[in-house]
């Protein structure tokens, strides 16, 4: 996937048994990339966590979850993901957000429920201020 997207010149910057995290300089972006179909929720939060702070260090503008190696959804990491992560990148500014989904039917129907979920659970939550685009791709983020 990394070879097709030199012309934004993707850096790794991290990576454990599950995720890699990359850098863009170019796009002011992070990128982090789903290796595994499941991932458990401790090795989630350490990879995220580590994306947190690697967004501080490097003012990132935009990230991409590229989720296409997944073939399990798993609620907890996403109300986490979307409750806590999002919330402490919201107050450094970034609230774009870029998804790039498994090529599984279900997949998408599941995400949507969870969020429907996140919002009866934490009802004081405010999705509006978040920004979220699903691409195909990361060949159609654009400089």
């Amino acid at each position: 996937m990394m070879e097709e997207s030199n012309q934004n010149n993707w850096e790794k910057t991290w990576e454990n048994n599950f995720l890699e995290i990359y850098h863009s300089d170019i796009l002011d972006m992070g990128l982090c990339v789903a290796t595994q179909e499941y991932i458990p929720i401790a090795e989630f939060k350490v990879a995220f966590l580590e994306a947190l702070e690697l967004a501080k260090k490097m003012q990132w503008k935009g990230f991409v979850f590229d989720k296409s190696a997944l073939t399990t959804f798993h609620q907890p990491s996403m109300e986490w993901y979307y409750t806590e992560w999002k919330t402490e990148l919201l107050e450094l500014g970034l609230s774009q957000h870029y998804k790039i989904l498994p090529p599984i039917p279900w997949f998408k129907t599941s995400v949507d429920a969870g969020i429907e979920e996140i919002k009866s659970n934490h009802p004081d939550f405010d999705f509006s201020k978040i920004n979220v685009t699903y691409i195909q791709s990361i060949e159609g983020l654009n400089s």
